[in-house]
């Protein structure tokens, strides 16, 4: 046995020992020694106080940043950028947060009359953008219109065919309204989209019951998303919609079969897994049978994940899929070999050790089984089959806890077979709650938090949500938690489907439904042509430890002689800060690691050695990463009744905190005047407005040809339809507006 220092003690074990002086191993070693001082990576997760909104509220959150394979507070970047999209991906708002030891804290304001839907919500370093965006946290917020029960929909698809390039959905549709009542008789219009293109548009009536029954056919294209939108014109001027996922033909599905650690052999007991997901990233759920082959019927799980036993006797094998909705297809196997190797790897959580058989059909002596987590090597043998098996045990005492990376190496380095295990083994935080008090209507209530680890005190650094338990459900299985954020969504390709199921307990079923996401998620964060090469990866992004402003400096004369290079200066704030940088004849400057603790204005000045103070500043505009994404849709409406409810309550008290001219009185004496016609008129003109728009938050305003373009889908409640040089606007309640048209109803205000 021998001790090396990766971050922290980790344990090697060689057979025969002089294999430890080879120079295979010591390529691997020497390159997660590199990655571990040179390229450590970062991992952001963000704690929201819900995750059920109202339009208009409030999204609070914690932001946590974590850096290096044992993912402690990171002491490297400390700005973090966390993107706000809405349901159809559109950027909505950019957050910049300061980031200290670790942490940081935040929060967006959703639009007061934006669009419902599934919201979603990016966050990351700019170190991070080295490694991919599979490193990014990635959260989605569901978002309701809290005004909007007058159409609540439910769409049961209950049958789907294809042929001739043509989907074809038989479809019921119920409506009602939030108190439960059909919109009997009413009309109802019926869109469809494939990404951003339009594919579908007819109109339905409901009967007396506000029920439907109806088809309609689309291409059958694999668009990035799919989906439907039903509307209902809530009075003549206005109409409500609501978006509801429309699910893809079984042919468009990506279902792959993986055997365990990427190869099964003839003649040997092997574990094919399967995974089936659409077009979307969404979880196929199907089941299927193996032709040929009896007692092989399988079933996916909730996440459209699964696993058979077989025994193949042959190269070739087929399946038969079926799906809920009536289809089915057949697709084959990967081809079972006749020569070569394979592994099953066996996790028993009554041992103290993992288990990794090696099968194959020739003796191979010169294989190299590596054990690593997170770039951290804990354990690493050679070995070689005899009478076709090599065995190998690893203590569990020498793994981190997450996911375990189990690789055997040709003498090359060629990897030849891979597999992930979950290691779950060391002792859970304890958090117990209690609280003092009584729940009453303005009550004071205390709240105690004891943390502990093996019935010890634990010191961290914590957040707490605190929620009305009628207006939210637990959706830590959807959305997942801290745990299976760093653990699990973090270093694996794709999406996790409710990742936080797999942490709910440790029964049999779950540590089971945990091992199928092992065994179908591909892992790519270390190229093994790389490990032996010590090729890195590449570093185009660098640590931020605050905000960058960059800019150009140009002659304000236009002088033949030009700019010769000069001082640049900013002022941050009243004074608070003076920084100063230098920039040469080109004019370009970068003002790096401005500190910031809250919104700030920055005066930049800048004097030229030749043209003094003859010369213009232009501040660049950094390129957002992401200017948008492929639209979320739910597959059902869901009303949270409750939170609706108190919609109006929460709207004002928030309008209350936010307004520092409101104040709480005990009393009030109110006494009446009578307003003159002409006065009242004048208020109404010239009344403020109940929306705010900021055209430098909206990607692509500067395309926009006029002020009914940049308002057009942003604005809940008003409807602008543009036909040429024309333009109507509706709005809720009110009735037209003619842009030729004076209008006495303030609704809007433009920020220029």
């Amino acid at each position: 046995m021998k001790k090396l220092l990766f971050g922290l003690f980790a344990y090697f074990a060689f057979f025969p020992a002089v294999f430890a002086q080879e120079e295979l191993p010591t390529q691997i070693q020497t390159y997660f020694e590199n990655y571990q001082k040179e390229t450590p990576p970062e991992k952001a997760y963000l704690h929201f106080d819900k995750h059920t909104y109202t339009l208009g509220e409030d999204v609070w959150f914690s932001a946590y940043v974590v850096a290096g394979s044992v993912q402690i507070p990171s002491p490297l970047s400390q700005t973090l950028y966390v993107d706000l999209f809405d349901g159809d991906g559109l950027l909505l708002e950019q957050k910049i947060v300061r980031i200290e030891n670790g942490r940081g804290k935040g929060d967006f304001q959703l639009p007061a009359f934006g669009k419902p839907g599934t919201y979603r919500i990016k966050a990351y370093t700019s170190w991070m953008r080295n490694f991919g965006e599979d490193y990014f946290f990635n959260q989605k917020l569901n978002v309701i219109d809290g005004q909007g029960g007058s159409f609540l929909p439910q769409l049961k698809f209950i049958e789907i065919s294809s042929t001739e390039g043509k989907v074809t959905y038989r479809a019921e549709l119920q409506a009602i309204d939030e108190s439960g009542n059909p919109l009997s008789s009413k009309k109802i219009g019926l869109k469809a989209f494939g990404g951003n293109e339009e594919i579908l548009n007819q109109e339905l009536v409901l009967n007396q019951d506000g029920q439907v029954s109806f088809s309609f056919s689309i291409p059958e294209k694999a668009y990035p998303s799919q989906h439907v939108v039903l509307g209902f014109f809530e009075n003549e001027n206005y109409e409500v919609t609501q978006k509801i996922r429309l699910p893809y033909s079984l042919s468009l599905a990506d279902i792959q079969f993986m055997p365990e650690s990427g190869n099964w052999l003839i003649g040997k007991n092997s574990t094919i897994a399967f995974r089936g997901v659409e077009p979307d990233g969404t979880p196929l759920t199907f089941t299927g049978q193996i032709e040929g082959v009896e007692n092989s019927t399988f079933e996916s799980n909730f996440a459209g994940l699964g696993k058979i036993t077989l025994m193949p006797n042959q190269a070739d094998y087929e399946a038969q899929i079926q799906n809920e909705l009536g289809q089915s297809i057949t697709l084959p196997l990967p081809k079972a070999l006749s020569k070569g190797l394979t592994m099953q790897v066996v996790n028993n959580p009554e041992t103290s050790y993992l288990t990794a058989f090696v099968q194959g059909t020739e003796e191979n002596q010169d294989l190299l089984l590596v054990s690593q987590t997170r770039g951290i090597i804990n354990y690493m043998i050679q070995g070689g089959l005899t009478n076709g098996v090599w065995g190998v045990r690893i203590p569990k005492e020498n793994l981190l806890m997450g996911i375990n990376q189990i690789t055997v190496l040709d003498g090359k380095g060629i990897p030849l077979l891979e597999r992930l295990v979950y290691i779950n083994q060391e002792p859970e935080l304890s958090l117990e709650l209690s609280k003092s008090g009584t729940l009453g209507s303005r009550d004071l209530i205390k709240l105690s938090i004891q943390s502990q680890v093996d019935g010890q005190p634990a010191a961290g650094s914590y957040s707490l949500s605190v929620v009305d338990a009628d207006q939210q459900k637990d959706e830590s299985e959807a959305s997942g938690t801290i745990f299976s954020s760093l653990l699990l969504d973090s270093d694996l390709k794709g999406n996790v489907h409710s990742p936080g199921y797999y942490f709910q307990n440790q029964s049999e079923e779950t540590q089971e439904a945990l091992d199928l996401v092992m065994l179908t998620h591909g892992w790519t964060r270390f190229q093994w042509d790389q490990v032996t090469s010590n090729q890195l990866p590449k570093i185009d992004y660098f640590i931020e430890r605050g905000i960058n402003i960059e800019g150009q400096i140009t002659d304000a004369e236009d002088t033949r002689k030009g700019l010769s290079g000069g001082k640049v200066s900013a002022v941050v704030g009243e004074g608070i800060e003076i920084i100063s940088s230098e920039y040469g004849p080109n004019g370009r400057f970068i003002l790096r690691d401005l500190e910031y603790q809250d919104s700030v204005n920055v005066t930049i000045t800048a004097e030229d050695n030749r043209l003094k103070n003859f010369v213009d500043v232009e501040v660049i505009q950094p390129e957002p990463v992401f200017k948008g994404t492929e639209g979320s849709y739910q597959s059902e409406i869901v009303w949270p009744e409750a939170l609706a409810a108190t919609y109006q309550e929460r709207t004002l008290m928030q309008r209350m905190n936010e307004d520092p001219d409101i104040l709480d009185l005990d009393e009030v004496t109110v006494e009446g005047q009578t307003i003159e016609a002409e006065e009242e008129e004048i208020r109404k003109i010239y009344g403020a407005g109940d929306v705010t728009l900021d055209p430098e938050k909206i990607p692509g305003s500067v395309g926009f040809t006029n002020v009914f373009q940049l308002i057009q889908g942003r604005v809940s409640g008003v409807s602008v339809y543009i036909a040429g040089t024309d333009v109507s606007v509706n709005i809720r309640g009110i009735g037209s507006l003619g842009d030729r048209e004076r209008s006495r109803y303030s609704f809007l205000t433009i920020l220029r």
